[in-house]
């Protein structure tokens, strides 16, 4: 499998159902219209759709887009991962999101009120401000998972890497990682900690493409390397793989 196999299934995996996705948030748009949406720029139809809904759960006049919404599959854990994202930035937008009614904090500890009931999480960069790694939550982490759970296990050779395949919002999917230790798993792309697996299983429900030590994950990229000779050895190892065995394991 060349280099170009590997950026020509991202094309068409990753990229091609986000246009899918925007094109279902434009249908639904289109279909809300009475609903009076506000006319708010954003950079694509899903944000566009979503800063819409979050301005009318505010005055209570969402429930007719609610509606709407559940015609077109809305997936719930990947709005609930999306609100995560928002409520461990602190950001007031959380319980606008669809699914979620209220969200309680109590220091580094938060639980978030949702369709599956309460989710328990803490804020990973307040757990591990005194460890060796407290630098890695200084990065940028939303959109990194790759690199960052890379950065986090080299560091912490205890955590595997786990490589997986969440649902979109609307269609199809995107890889995704975190990490894991016994029963604690650790989304260090959205700084999110949960102790056990009960609370992980309600917010990561991909299909999981393969479990990885620090030294499992080193190997496998440098055996990568050798079959396809133009891959940078820079790149981002654990989204190489994530391409690499989604493609072998025929995810589409």
């Amino acid at each position: 499998m060349g280099i170009n196999l590997i950026d020509k299934y991202y094309l068409e995996v990753e990229l091609n159902y986000k246009d899918m996705n925007n094109l279902v948030a434009e249908f639904i748009l289109d279909e809300c219209k009475e609903l009076k949406p506000f006319n708010i720029h954003a950079k694509d139809a899903v944000g566009k759709l979503f800063l819409d809904y979050f301005l009318l759960k505010k005055v209570n006049n969402h429930h007719e887009l609610d509606k709407i919404l559940s015609n077109y599959s809305l997936n719930y854990t990947s709005v609930i991962h999306n609100a995560i994202y928002d409520m461990l930035e602190d950001n007031p937008v959380t319980v606008l999101w669809p699914f979620v009614s209220f969200v309680e904090k109590c220091g580094s500890f938060y639980t978030l009120n949702t369709c599956r009931g309460s989710i328990n999480v803490y804020k990973a960069s307040d757990i591990f401000k005194n460890s060796k790694s407290s630098y890695i939550f200084k990065r940028q982490l939303k959109e990194k998972c790759f690199a960052r759970s890379f950065d986090f296990l080299s560091e912490n050779r205890d955590y595997k890497a786990v490589l997986s395949y969440d649902d979109n919002l609307f269609v199809g999917g995107h890889f995704h990682a975190y990490l894991e230790k016994e029963d604690i798993t650790l989304d260090i792309a959205s700084n999110a900690l949960y102790k056990s697996r009960e609370e992980r299983d309600k917010v990561l429900k991909g299909e999981i493409i393969t479990k990885l030590t620090y030294e499992e994950a080193t190997d496998s990229f440098n055996k990568v390397l050798e079959e396809v000779p133009d891959l940078d050895r820079d790149d981002d190892k654990l989204q190489v793989l994530a391409l690499y065995y989604g493609k072998k394991k025929g995810i589409k």
